[in-house]
């Protein structure tokens, strides 16, 4: 995607705060990028980027109300290749380890399994932080009408959202994808969720650590004697099935990569508060590399 947002000639923007994280601090869209940005909110407007064109409204009234003056193209059979081109190069580089057999298993196989058990009757609920990323990258949303909720929080948002999502529309089955560092926060919310049958599956990628903080905290502590900075990212080994289990939910413990759709499925199936407690690598944990900008 970052290829092909910095490859474009005109860039749309709707209801993006255009911050860092999105435009890989500010390098994508590239420098004097032609952007039109739609935004309720008139102050996000041309706050990160130059506009060429800034439209407030609601999104989804003011693209139907683009869509119905806009008039057909010359065709852009040349740009589509370029991007389906772009797609398959990164389907092709990931494909080995979102098939990887790897034990402990990696975050790239759990996501290539969400991808497979998810369907149009299932709602996904992650969690901020490596959750979001992963989901971002890993999982794909192959039916028409899925829906998910992504990172609308601070960390461990994402258990309390999953039980209210579910709570909200018990037509559907939702799934809340978090990290062992994610699931500590609100970890007794298990608990609320079976005394208020709320029947949702909850994934924990669990490697033993707050990841996202290693790098970091090695980087920081790396020169001070008598430190370790393991004492900041890592836990304890926890199974988090068990401890579901105590609360009244179903507890499924996955150590092996050919186990986790069938340890997904049967939580989805079970009509239960369930908790499918997935063992990962902490030394294979961080997310693939972003594209950035040459130079």
């Amino acid at each position: 995607a970052n290829r092909a947002l910095y490859e474009a000639d005109l860039v749309l923007f709707v209801g993006s705060h255009t911050g860092s994280q999105v435009t890989t601090e500010w390098t994508i869209p590239a420098k004097g990028m032609r952007i039109i940005q739609i935004d309720i909110d008139p102050i996000e407007i041309g706050r990160s980027y130059p506009v060429e064109v800034g439209l407030q409204g609601d999104a989804k009234a003011t693209l139907r109300r683009l869509i119905d003056a806009s008039e057909a193209g010359n065709g852009r059979a040349e740009w589509v290749a370029r991007a389906q081109r772009l797609v398959q190069e990164w389907r092709d580089q990931i494909e080995p380890r979102l098939t990887s057999d790897a034990v402990p298993i990696i975050p790239d196989r759990l996501c290539a399994e969400l991808t497979a058990v998810l369907d149009e009757e299932s709602i996904l609920v992650v969690d901020t932080g490596h959750a979001g990323i992963w989901t971002a990258g890993m999982i794909d949303f192959n039916n028409p009408g899925q829906m998910i909720l992504r990172c609308a929080g601070s960390l461990g948002w994402g258990l309390p959202a999953s039980i209210g999502a579910q709570l909200a529309r018990p037509d559907k089955k939702v799934v809340c994808f978090t990290g062992d560092g994610g699931i500590w926060y609100h970890i007794g919310e298990i608990e609320t969720a079976v005394r208020c049958g709320a029947p949702v599956t909850i994934v924990v990628n669990n490697n033993s650590g707050y990841i996202q903080d290693k790098g970091g905290d090695d980087i920081s502590y790396a020169k001070v004697p008598g430190t370790d900075s393991a004492d900041l990212w890592q836990f304890n080994d926890t199974n988090f099935a068990k401890l579901a289990e105590n609360m009244g939910a179903l507890g499924i413990r996955v150590e092996q990569p050919g186990d986790i759709r069938i340890a997904i499925e049967e939580a989805m199936a079970s009509g239960r508060t369930a908790l499918v407690d997935v063992a990962t690598d902490p030394a294979d944990g961080n997310p693939p590399e972003r594209w950035n900008p040459p130079g």
